[in-house]
């Protein structure tokens, strides 16, 4: 059998373009019983939607169900609800979460202080050094000049002693 119309509408169906009445024809091919193998995967999907159509609609006794489920009681057994008695919340209770916050923060930032002391000294020392070593390298080039001058003192020299 050629089911080509099918496949089209579920092409259509895929693509956000069928009609309401296109929708109906896919649920009543899609429920029978005798459906092709390589349209089964799609008949899942249009018997879920078959079965939503058919399930249990909110009915009058709704909000009894949900208070029974929320509270563990149902109003038919006659039970009255239990009252719970308020608890008496001192403000240090209140706050002590803000006491936690607090504390938190204090441990951080002695935390990050302490970090950063080795980490300051050291880097104080290096400045140091390299400060040191800047004045080692311009005494060596003070000296390297004052030999470059001295050859130059003596080259002229020796150049006026043999002319």
């Amino acid at each position: 059998m050629d089911y080509k119309y099918i496949e089209q509408l579920l092409d259509c169906y895929f693509e956000c373009e069928t009609t309401l009445e296109e929708e109906q024809i896919l649920r009543a091919f899609f429920s029978q019983e005798d459906v092709p193998a390589r349209l089964l995967a799609y008949k899942e999907l249009f018997a879920e939607q078959t079965m939503a159509k058919h399930s249990e609609s909110l009915g009058a006794d709704f909000d009894e169900r949900i208070l029974a489920m929320t509270t563990g009681e149902t109003s038919q057994q006659g039970n009255q609800p239990k009252h719970v008695k308020a608890r008496f919340v001192s403000l240090h209770r209140r706050l002590r979460p803000l006491y936690k916050a607090v504390a938190f923060v204090a441990v951080v930032l002695t935390i990050v202080q302490a970090a950063q002391m080795p980490y300051n000294s050291s880097l104080t020392e290096q400045q140091e050094q390299f400060a040191r070593t800047l004045e080692q390298l311009q005494k060596i080039q003070k000296d390297q000049n004052a030999v470059a001058q001295s050859d130059t003192v003596t080259a002229v020299k020796d150049n006026t002693v043999t002319n």
